[in-house]
């Protein structure tokens, strides 16, 4: 199990935020359960670069930060579900808003970031099937 070595720093609302993002998969798994995916297959299917392990360790996380409540149905083979709190909820406008900025500097950033030595390779994720999901959701 982690055990952290350094103290935690939570007198700024900077570092309060960059704890319950911190993880490769938080932004991205907060952004699928506002889609209104809720089962971890399908959050797994959406994020073919993670592991189930990964993903269920950073959800077990947001959901100990009060971000995202776990519903397990007592049938089997066992069923769970997830969905936002209203903290949750209210943490989206940052991530819109890290989505944006990363949208409106794409093009500088892909030849930065391609240009780092230490990117072995680049790939496309799902984020475009995001779009269409949220798009849909406007006009539907």
């Amino acid at each position: 199990m982690y055990e952290r070595k350094m103290p935690l720093t939570i007198d700024c609302g900077l570092h309060l935020t960059k704890e319950v993002l911190n993880g490769k998969w938080k932004p991205a798994l907060l952004h699928a359960i506002s889609l209104d995916i809720k089962r971890p297959s399908e959050i797994l299917r959406l994020l073919p670069g993670a592991t189930r392990r990964v993903l269920n360790v950073q959800l077990k996380e947001l959901e100990e930060h009060g971000m995202v409540e776990k519903k397990v149905y007592p049938q089997l083979p066992p069923k769970v579900e997830y969905s936002l709190t209203e903290t949750g909820w209210s943490l989206m406008p940052v991530i819109d808003a890290m989505n944006q900025w990363g949208d409106a500097n794409r093009q500088f950033l892909e030849t930065v970031i391609s240009q780092d030595r230490r990117t072995p390779q680049v790939s496309k994720s799902v984020c475009q099937l995001y779009r269409n999901m949220k798009e849909e959701r406007k006009t539907g």
